[in-house]
């Protein structure tokens, strides 16, 4: 009678996980990630990939986020082992890198570092860059590994190509192809991301997906001038607008739609209407632009000093913050995940949260107008549940601004609320020195919630 029952119990079990939608993980870089859209005009491509299946039968989980390449999402602890908590048998798992896997020219960052040690030189402090034929495919490949031991279907899909035009052509270092024009054809000197990644789906017998293909198409076809008007934002050429991310989330579509591998997920699949999807779009756009709620509880204040901040590949010096070393790594065009300065703002009582309402933060770029600056926030010391909620790019050049933020946040009984001030620094191509963030004294102001 026990092993019917355990039998029955267990055939209701699977019932049940059969009948809950599969989930399809997204996971890649800022051309992905989600926005708020009261903070910045980007809006990445996974954030409209929903709009594309059926809520019934698929949810969408787009954990793409800004400044990620292969090998920080993998070793960043709110990243890929918080994706590895919510990935479950059944579920697909979108893989897309590429943008700032490049940051070191096609270089790995640990081996060029190596190679600088021994001359004698300084270090690079970004340790973003992999080189495609080794690291990045590594990478991949361990992503790959560990999404099928958990019985997940790995999928590569190959980065939107950057709006690098040349004689209306997207060049090769829009297509992610920074091999050297000297020595086009030779194995050694092939730094074609794209191109490894297709490697890699061969090699692993994975889906591979050519984004970087559509994407050149549709940017080639519209022609230059419609596609920087409409695609991008202000002369961005690497983040999408929300019409940009519109369109590429319909070309994953396609290519989902198109690929015999994927013939699974195409009953799941469904193609909106155009007033369907621009209402999808509204949607997104009203929802992260409003105030989430109103609280009630009895008003708080804090000022947090720079005495008070933690740092993280950052130094204080008299001017002001620089990035560790004192110098701005040429090439930057995103957040460093782990360059940042933070403020930490505790709940403190268990039973009760409190909202955050107004935030205040003086800010200035001394020395330049390249500075750029996200601020972020996230919960505890695995900074989860992380949000931009303001972007500037360029800070003016020795001017203050005032940053005031007025987009509630609650911070749930007994957590702890970190505020991150992450900058970078647009350097035309060359390392950057005498340039610095200054910060002046943070003001929030809340209510503790009754």
């Amino acid at each position: 009678m026990r092993k019917i029952i355990s039998l029955v119990l267990c055939t209701l079990s699977l019932c049940t996980l059969s009948a809950a939608p599969r989930r399809v993980h997204t996971i890649g870089d800022s051309t992905m990630s989600e926005y708020k859209p009261a903070a910045t005009p980007k809006r990445g491509w996974g954030m409209y990939l929903q709009a594309f299946f059926n809520p019934d039968s698929v949810t969408v989980n787009n954990r793409g986020k800004s400044g990620a390449s292969t090998r920080t999402f993998y070793e960043t602890e709110n990243l890929w082992p918080s994706v590895r908590k919510q990935m479950r048998a059944g579920d697909y798992l979108i893989i897309q890198f590429a943008h700032n896997d490049e940051k070191c020219k096609g270089e790995d960052v640990y081996v060029e570092n190596a190679r600088l040690r021994a001359e004698g030189k300084d270090t690079l402090t970004d340790m973003r860059g992999t080189e495609p034929n080794t690291t990045y495919k590594a990478y991949l490949r361990t992503y790959i590994r560990e999404a099928r031991e958990m019985g997940v279907t790995p999928v590569l899909m190959s980065p939107i190509c950057r709006a690098y035009f040349k004689n209306g052509m997207i060049n090769g270092e829009g297509r992610h192809d920074l091999t050297p024009t000297t020595n086009q054809h030779s194995p050694v000197t092939n730094k074609d991301y794209v191109r490894c990644m297709r490697e890699v789906a061969q090699e692993m017998a994975v889906p591979f997906l050519d984004m970087t293909e559509r994407s050149r198409e549709l940017y080639e076809h519209t022609g230059k001038d419609y596609c920087m008007a409409n695609y991008f934002n202000c002369g961005d050429k690497t983040h999408t607008s929300a019409a940009g991310g519109m369109a590429i989330a319909s070309l994953a579509y396609e290519l989902i739609n198109n690929s015999p591998e994927l013939s699974e997920m195409r009953p799941w699949l469904v193609f909106p209407s155009k007033e369907a999807y621009t209402a999808y779009a509204q949607n997104i756009e009203e929802n992260g632009k409003k105030a989430a709620f109103a609280a009630k509880g009895t008003p708080v204040e804090w000022k947090i000093k720079n005495e008070e901040l933690k740092l993280k590949n950052v130094e204080l010096v008299k001017k002001g913050y620089v990035a560790a070393g004192g110098l701005w790594p040429a090439g930057e065009i995103d957040e460093v995940a782990n360059r940042y300065i933070e403020y930490t703002i505790a709940a403190e009582k268990k039973k009760k949260g409190l909202v955050i309402e107004h935030i205040t933060l003086p800010v200035k770029a001394i020395g330049g107008a390249g500075m750029n600056i996200h601020i972020n926030y996230g919960f505890g010391e695995e900074f989860t549940g992380v949000t931009t909620i303001y972007e500037n790019t360029a800070l003016p050049k020795n001017k203050e601004l005032v940053v005031r933020l007025d987009q509630p946040v609650l911070v749930p009984a007994g957590q702890t609320l970190h505020l991150r001030v992450l900058p970078w620094y647009d350097s035309n191509g060359k390392p950057q020195a005498k340039k610095y963030l200054r910060l002046g004294e943070l003001k929030v102001t809340g209510k503790r919630l009754k």
